[in-house]
């Protein structure tokens, strides 16, 4: 495996708009590097106190409540928020002055010696990544896991030596500011509907995703969703020149090179043919969206060998992410579970899948433009009562009104209402919100936590009476 040279950082004046985690983990990484770093947020110093006195710390100059285009004077590089459109104007007079405006994960690449493991998609990003680097680990190469997961890529990558291999989970947001990034594996989990409140329609929204492909070439390797039509049509063709090598995964269907299931086996597949690695059932992760994750983490990791045993113990230990399906409690013989990371109408669509029987369902977020006229069917199979929060609840109850629900004004009247029902319906509860937080929380991790105190003040309530 050869690493592809990469542009060097020779930035000498950068401007990072945008004062968030990532933000700022490309200001330091600068500033380490010998730039004169300016970051600038709309927003004002009070509103960040966290980050105003770190960039006070570590002496990087800050413009607090100022975005406008005079904050270029001087800087020969923007380093982009990937929550600020690219639309905005700071973006557009960078651009139009010739300033390169690049994403903290193109200078986080730059950066590094170590090869890239991108995975993208719309659904499973993070699990699929995690568990990425988990089975990179059994290779043992020391790994780093970064990017949307939580850790940003200019905190992690710098630091992973030459041997080791970077694992990064990639938004759509990301590679709208990507130039010359170029992973040696690439994954593309899936397609369907989403952001697109912000990329406009579902064509601008794949040409994003498949930006992470088009720097590759024949020493690279590009991994794809057999199962998902969408993805199958977008990806760059075998056979194109300079083309990646192609892996595939499937949850239903064998293939030529890559991972998949069959009869209730998951197989590796290679030039040597198909071998069965173990069976499905050993998995601890819950839903067949879960598998196909499995398979995608499989895949990513076999240009890199690890021994089968290696791998197979990696994956019956492996119980998955916070806020990705996980249990939080059973009060009463009520199970309660946590999927606040469904942010759109595909993550609620397996997480309803990955239950046996109807739930009562916690739903509702600030809605993002989604249809959610398409799921009626399902979640009137699937759902014994809908209790809704939030600004999307109004469109939600209009799409499915057949199904029996209840409103909430708040997280912790969804959860007293929820578990009355349950024990009525002798249902689990599902927290799958399949809406952006931003209307009642910071973020899904922040929402996800609120859930799992509710549902403990909750326990303690009833252990009480």
């Amino acid at each position: 495996m050869t690493v592809t040279p990469r542009p060097s950082l020779t930035f000498a004046r950068p401007l990072v708009v945008g004062a968030a985690r990532s933000g700022l983990a490309a200001a330091r990484l600068l500033q380490r590097l010998g730039a004169r770093v300016r970051v600038c947020d709309a927003r004002a110093a009070t509103d960040l106190p966290e980050a105003a006195r770190e960039l006070e710390a570590f002496g990087i100059e800050a413009a607090w409540g100022q975005d406008g285009p005079g904050l270029l004077e001087g800087r020969d590089v923007v380093v982009w928020s990937p929550g600020i459109p690219v639309t905005h104007p700071l973006a557009s007079a960078a651009r139009a002055a010739g300033i390169d405006v690049l994403s903290e994960l193109e200078i986080a690449w730059r950066a590094s010696s170590a090869p890239f493991v991108c995975i993208t998609g719309t659904n499973g990003k993070s699990t699929t990544t995690d568990l990425t680097g988990a089975l990179a680990r059994a290779t043992g190469r020391p790994v780093e896991v970064c990017g949307n997961i939580g850790r940003p890529a200019c905190d992690a990558a710098p630091g992973a030596p030459a041997n080791g291999i970077v694992v990064a989970e990639v938004s759509s947001f990301q590679l709208e500011t990507v130039e010359h990034l170029k992973p040696f594996v690439a994954t593309w989990l899936n397609l369907t509907p989403d952001h697109l409140d912000r990329h406009g329609d579902m064509d601008t929204y794949a040409a994003m995703k498949r930006r992470l492909f088009e720097r590759q070439d024949g020493g690279d390797v590009a991994v794809w969703n057999a199962d998902d039509p969408e993805v199958t049509k977008r990806r760059i063709p075998d056979g194109t020149p300079a083309a990646p090598q192609p892996l595939a995964f499937s949850a239903s269907t064998p293939v030529e090179r890559g991972t998949f299931a069959e009869s209730g086996r998951i197989a590796l597949a290679g030039d040597g043919g198909a071998r069965a690695l173990m069976s499905v059932s050993e998995l601890r992760l819950r839903g067949r969206h879960n598998l196909s994750n499995a398979l995608a983490a499989l895949a990513s990791v076999m240009p890199f060998g690890a021994s089968d045993a290696l791998l197979r113990d990696v994956l019956r230990g492996y119980a998955g992410l916070e806020h990705r399906l996980e249990p939080v409690a059973t009060i009463e013989d009520v199970e309660f579970v946590n999927d606040s990371k469904a942010t759109n109408t595909r993550s609620l669509e397996v997480a309803l899948d990955s239950f046996d029987r109807p739930v009562v369902l916690i739903a509702g977020g600030r809605d993002k433009g989604q249809d959610f006229g398409p799921l009626a069917a399902q979640v009137r199979r699937s759902v014994a009562h809908l209790v809704l929060m939030g600004e999307g609840a109004d469109r939600m109850a209009a799409a499915w009104p057949e199904v029996p629900q209840s409103r909430a004004r708040s997280l912790a009247e969804a959860v007293e209402l929820a578990f009355l029902r349950a024990r009525a319906h002798r249902a689990p509860v599902l927290f799958s919100p399949a809406c952006a937080s931003f209307d009642m929380f910071r973020d899904y991790e922040d929402r996800g936590h609120h859930f799992k105190a509710e549902v403990e003040r909750l326990r303690l309530t009833e252990a009480r009476a």
